[in-house]
């Protein structure tokens, strides 16, 4: 096929990074965790340095170049966006910042860590603090019942451990 019927996103790589997500709600803050904005200014820095070495090669194209210095302005636009939320960790309450054990109807336990919309890897276990879940357990205590709409239906969840 043809180069012109494919899409830039096709040429995905192992360094590539989101595209600017959703705009929040109106009104709402851009927290991260200090650990999140941490690894986005790392993030960029190496980009920055990949770019500084493809100058100086020859190795590479012209959409190449136009690729990481998109990559580089979407880090830079998150990181001008957040701010970095320093909370003091409570363990009696669900923070932003806190992990936390859940106990589904079924017995079945699961580890959550509530963070920044920029920083989220549900795949990973770090959910957004604007998710529903994480919106169902924030203020919440170790033994609180919470009762979380799922596509499944309604479940009740059992907070066991706040750190």
């Amino acid at each position: 096929m043809s180069k012109a019927f494919t899409r830039e996103s096709d040429d995905s790589s192992d360094d590539e990074v989101a595209s600017i997500r959703p705009p929040l709600p109106p009104g709402t803050t851009n927290y991260i965790t200090p650990e999140g904005a941490e690894n986005l200014q790392q993030r960029l820095d190496e980009l920055l340095q990949k770019k500084e070495r493809f100058s100086g090669s020859t190795n590479g194209t012209e959409a190449d170049l136009k690729k990481l210095e998109a990559k580089i302005r979407i880090l830079q636009q998150m990181l001008n966006s957040v701010v970095v939320a320093q909370t003091a960790p409570n363990p009696d309450k669900v923070v932003f910042g806190s992990t936390v054990r859940i106990r589904h109807q079924n017995g079945e336990e699961e580890d959550f860590r509530i963070v920044g919309v920029d920083e989220a890897e549900p795949e990973n276990n770090s959910i957004s603090w604007l998710s529903p879940l994480a919106r169902a357990l924030l203020s919440r205590k170790v033994g609180d019942t919470v009762r979380f709409r799922t596509p499944a239906g309604l479940e009740e969840l059992t907070l066991l451990l706040i750190s």
